[in-house]
């Protein structure tokens, strides 16, 4: 057996002279005594094809030993370290290759060559990290001598021996996932279902477990001009302790704060902060915290984890650190909204119940619409077909076209309605300002609607000053404003019903008019909402009155695009109601 040789058998071959370093590069893979692999023995088993080679071997070189990943034509797992070929290898960067070992010194006395399985020919190529540290090689048996490898043999097994490397480092990593996984999935379940400070608890309980520290804690800055910190949770030796203040000064948190980055000491960080008050008497060998801000981007405090021995593994602790101190920042901000969420449910309450008012009144105005547009058409198409027909005498053919020409006009104002609230929801509306005399104004708009207000048997009545009383304005917007208010009145009225139309001069330098009505009031629910475009009390007041809910919204408008305002009143249902608007007061004229 190769183990029974004598050790004198082979000379000593001095060490590499980063032997520690290298070691402790090997034991960060955690490959040593693990199964097969296929992806280790596909390499092997490609390497004997294209050398035509009975053994290939992936050789990891250990303190004391040579354990072998991979073997392909070979039974041992391992050989002692001082029987290796492989261990001359570690001390070259680039490829060894022995073509006779039984003509060359180094290996004439070598186990492997005196008897099995009797190498003659080997070829190693170093397996290199990254960072620059030979774990052992890929090596090429053969139990007769060969040439030397070609430059093109060498390349092919340099490329052999990085995948080889390659495959660690995949294995590595999918190792670190794996643990950063759970990691994450552990202090994820624990606190997923909690919130405020037994959230900030759980958190820095899961952190200390999962990371394997004695201290985490959670502090916020309460004292920006002497950088204080405030504790909000404190994990020390696997149990929730009581909160405390410290200053900043002299500290590794202090650097954090300032650095507004990740500060890691994963050793001696006694050293580098001989005054910080707590590391001497907890014995702290390392530490790392990450800092959290605020929408403003002010650093408001940190997320710290502290030992007494060396940190284990820093992508670990830096991954989980970024992922929590953003969820820190978010529980935070939650707090700070908890006191209002009452009041914004509310709103949110209010603003729903408001979208489907808004919802039902725009069916609503639909409905309307197409029943008010097809209203005045129905009689205009109906009286033209039998004007068509020559069969009516004159009273009749004048009746039509009485009847025609109304309902033409009607049409024309609900279209005009419709125009003008466009315009005015697009800011389109322009205005021809000049002087006007309110007595014309309101005077002009009764006699365009008296025979309405005749037809049912309305007083309509309006005492006007004794002085014109002036207003700078469009004349045709402010009777509109006085029209619409009128024929609103009218429309509500009932037969036999009153309208009083009161001008005057007010203390405040303003014009005042009123127009009040005995007709069917207001409920007091609806007066806030009654100067609302396409808003009536309910839509069976549309059915039965007619008009699109427009006139008022109109009205306010205008009288606001005037400069003035306009209110409404009433006593509530069958009361009447008053409209009083007031306009900036041009001037009196004797």
């Amino acid at each position: 057996m190769l183990d029974a040789l004598p050790p004198d058998r082979f000379p000593s071959i001095p060490l590499p002279t980063n032997e520690a370093e290298r070691l402790e590069a090997l034991r960060r893979y955690h490959v040593l005594d693990t199964p097969t692999e296929i992806a280790f023995d596909r390499i092997t088993t490609l390497a004997a094809r294209l050398f035509d080679m009975p053994i290939v071997l992936v050789s990891l070189v250990d303190h004391s030993r040579a354990w072998f990943k991979s073997s392909y034509g070979f039974d041992l797992c391992e050989v002692p370290r001082g029987d290796a070929i492989c261990n001359f290898a570690l001390l070259y960067n680039d490829i060894l290759v022995v073509p006779d070992t039984r003509k060359d010194d180094r290996f004439a006395c070598n186990p492997f060559a005196i008897s099995e399985p009797g190498v003659r020919f080997y070829a190693g190529a170093p397996l290199m990290t990254h960072d620059g540290y030979n774990l052992g090689t890929l090596c090429l048996l053969d139990g007769n001598p060969r040439e030397a490898l070609s430059d093109a043999q060498k390349a092919t097994l340099i490329d052999l021996a990085a995948m080889v490397v390659d495959e660690l480092e995949l294995r590595l990593a999918a190792k670190k996932i794996a643990q950063a996984d759970a990691a994450l999935l552990t202090v994820t379940q624990g606190v997923s279902a909690v919130t405020g400070n037994a959230f900030f608890q759980a958190l820095v309980l899961h952190f200390a477990k999962v990371l394997n520290v004695e201290y985490a804690f959670i502090g916020l800055v309460v004292d920006h001009e002497d950088k204080a910190i405030q504790t909000i949770a404190v994990c020390a030796q696997g149990e929730i302790s009581e909160n405390f203040d410290y200053l900043l000064k002299d500290t590794p948190c202090q650097a954090v704060i300032e650095k507004r980055t990740i500060c890691c000491y994963p050793h001696r960080v006694q050293a580098q902060f001989p005054d910080a008050p707590l590391l001497a008497p907890l014995n702290i060998e390392s530490y790392i915290a990450i800092p959290f801000f605020d929408s403003t981007g002010s650093a408001i405090g940190l997320l710290s984890m502290m030992d007494g021995k060396p940190l284990e593994n820093v992508q670990l602790a830096e991954s989980l650190l970024t992922i929590f101190a953003l969820r820190i920042t978010t529980e935070l901000e939650r707090q700070q909204t908890e006191e209002t969420r009452t009041q914004m449910l509310a709103h949110e309450q209010q603003a729903r119940t408001q979208a489907e008012a808004a919802n039902r009144m725009k069916d609503e105005f639909l409905a309307v619409l197409s029943h008010e547009l097809r209203t005045p058409l129905n009689p205009i198409l109906g009286w033209a077909k039998l004007l068509r027909s020559r069969t009516l005498d004159p009273a009749r053919t004048e009746q039509a076209l009485e009847t025609i020409e109304r309902n033409a006009i009607l049409q024309t104002q609900l279209i005009d309605d419709l125009l003008d609230i466009s315009r005015i929801v697009q800011g389109k509306l322009s205005l021809t300002i000049a002087a006007v005399d309110l007595n014309v104004t309101i005077q002009s708009a009764i006699d365009t609607l008296q025979l309405a207000a005749q037809a049912k048997t309305i007083a309509v009545k309006f005492e006007p000053p004794s002085l014109p009383i002036w207003v700078s304005g469009d004349a045709n917007r402010l009777q509109q404003v006085v029209w619409n208010l009128l024929s609103n009145a009218i429309k509500f009225t009932p037969a036999e019903g009153k309208i009083v139309v009161d001008l005057k001069q007010v203390a405040d330098n303003h014009a005042q008019v009123q127009v009040s009505d005995t007709g069917k009031g207001i409920v007091p629910d609806f007066l806030p909402f009654v100067f609302e475009s396409f808003r009536q009390a309910d839509s069976a007041t549309t059915r039965h009155f007619g008009g699109l809910g427009l006139g008022l919204a109109i009205v306010r408008q205008l009288v606001e695009s005037h400069g003035g305002t306009v209110e409404a009143d009433s006593l509530g249902e069958g009361q009447g109601a008053t409209f009083t608007l007031k306009l900036p007061l041009l001037r009196i004229v004797d």
